[in-house]
């Protein structure tokens, strides 16, 4: 006999603002309109995680466990079998051509991100930002608005002359030798903590190689503990995790309405919830906010969404090389996290940003990891297929081709200076954990984010840039391109009277 099917309740509300997502597009919207007295419902697919506690609240990448991954399609990391359900902290979404890392969490992708903070140089930016967007106005204001709030620093001397940091060191040398402008990462790190793991007074984490599923003993000043802990303080903030947006549409009394699923931590819906809204901004990252415009207008919940959603997406130029072979010691279990890096934005193939990622490799290995960024020429675009009601990424053969080229050619410069042998890891496995684009500014959205042709729709988070943001890190352009859309759109308050 067939088991009783489970009756799943149904909630209704309405909010005057709902925020989507609590990364840093969510997380600034939310700190924002809770300075200017608008409350807000901020809903986050993800939970809450003690990152501000001391300890071990994440999965280690040398141990990874139910915690690190999203209950999706596929696993997160591909190193070994993992548990099949958890609330977990990254989901892969495997698009045609391209593999997607996106967060989940309170705190979105901060919260296992590799932290590297970088802003291009005015001409890279205008390159790749839409028109209308001016770098001196974001140099001279949301650049370090945000740098402040999100707490970047980069790594002291004392740190990085620790032993622990000799493959860091190593990279810096052998990228002088090739030519390269080297540089140091500003980084969202509390370095008190890793001093304190170096002298043995706190666990061996962050200052040895543990710092891609998040950093442990509160080393990191993830959103949970910036804005969003600000928004919350003021009482006008409301952040509810566990709650998977599934559909935005028109609502009958008021401009709109969010379908949501509440879920357990093991994926099971508890309650399906409808929140109606006259205002929503929306900040589920790229791959989230774009699924939901496509499939709103796909499925003609709202059919008058501008052609270009879902366009203009791309990959931020991403690649990763493994530096092998070495003629000098790496060491095991190298210092965290990412603290230094090489350009040349004036390379003849195009230019191109490389940093050390310092890896948990438990005996010497003589290599690193290079994380790569070039400026992809192409374009992918998502797509609405009615049959399924599903939303698919496409990312074209050859659209970063040309960035491929110009990323090998600097590596080369690098491997030919201090040795070793370099291997590029994204031509066998297509990825990247900076998407951008799918709402773009311009084509989708006005200079503060708003929709066109939608009152009260805003975008605030990486949908709105077309595909690069410039050879760097995306979250402070993110971060600073979030507070100028909310400066705009607060400036006109009657959207959220």
């Amino acid at each position: 006999m067939a088991p009783p099917v489970r009756r799943i309740p149904v909630r209704e509300e309405h909010r005057p603002v709902v925020v989507v997502g609590s990364g840093f597009g969510g997380a600034v919207a939310a700190q924002r309109l809770a300075e200017a007295g608008v409350p807000a419902l901020v809903l986050e697919r993800g939970r809450r995680w003690p990152g501000a506690a001391a300890g071990e609240p994440f999965p280690r990448l040398s141990r990874p466990d139910r915690r690190v991954r999203w209950p999706a399609r596929m696993p997160a990391t591909p190193r070994r079998s993992l548990p099949p359900r958890y609330a977990g902290r990254v989901e892969r979404v495997v698009g045609r051509g391209v593999r997607v890392l996106c967060g989940a969490g309170v705190g979105g992708g901060s919260l296992h991100y590799g932290g590297a903070s970088l802003r291009p140089p005015g001409r890279l930016f205008d390159r790749v930002m839409p028109t209308g967007v001016d770098f001196e106005e974001m140099d001279l204001v949301y650049y370090p608005r945000a740098a402040t709030a999100l707490r970047l620093s980069p790594i002291p001397d004392d740190v990085l002359s620790h032993e622990r940091y000799a493959s860091s060191r190593g990279f810096l040398a052998d990228a002088r030798r090739a030519g390269l402008r080297v540089f140091r990462i500003p980084q969202p790190v509390d370095w008190d903590v890793v001093r304190g793991e170096l002298a043995g007074r706190l666990p061996p984490r962050t200052a040895h190689g543990e710092v891609h599923c998040g950093l442990h003993n509160g080393a990191r000043h993830s959103l949970d503990k910036t804005y969003l802990a600000a928004a919350e303080a003021t009482g006008l903030c409301e952040v509810a995790p566990l709650h998977v947006v599934r559909r935005l549409g028109r609502g009958k009394s008021h401009r709109y309405a969010l379908s949501c699923d509440r879920i357990a931590t093991d994926g099971t819906v508890l309650e399906h919830v409808r929140i109606t809204t006259d205002t929503v901004f929306l900040a589920a990252g790229s791959v989230g906010t774009s699924e939901l415009l496509v499939r709103a207008r796909g499925s003609r919940a709202l059919p008058d969404l501008p052609d270009a959603v879902g366009e203009h997406w791309g990959n931020n130029g991403d690649r990763i090389h493994l530096r092998a072979f070495l003629p000098y010691p790496t060491l095991p279990r190298q210092g965290g996290p990412a603290c230094v890096g090489a350009h040349d934005w004036e390379a003849p193939a195009g230019p191109v940003t490389v940093e050390h990622i310092p890896a948990p490799y438990p005996f010497e290995t003589r290599s690193t990891v290079l994380g790569c960024m070039g400026l992809p020429e192409g374009r992918g675009a998502f797509r609405y297929d009615p049959a399924t009601d599903e939303v698919r990424l496409t990312w074209p053969a050859g659209a970063d081709r040309a960035t491929g080229r110009a990323v090998r050619a600097v590596v080369s410069r690098l491997t030919g200076a201090g040795g070793g042998t370099a291997i590029d890891l994204t031509a066998a496995y297509p990825l990247t954990l900076h998407p951008l684009g799918g709402a773009a500014l311009g084509p989708v959205c006005d200079q503060a984010g708003r929709v066109h042709g939608h009152p009260g729709l805003h975008v605030v988070d990486a949908a709105l840039i077309p595909g690069s943001t410039g050879c760097c890190n995306p979250s402070w352009t993110i971060t600073a391109l979030a507070e100028r859309c909310m400066d705009r759109a607060l400036s006109r308050g009657g959207d959220f009277t």
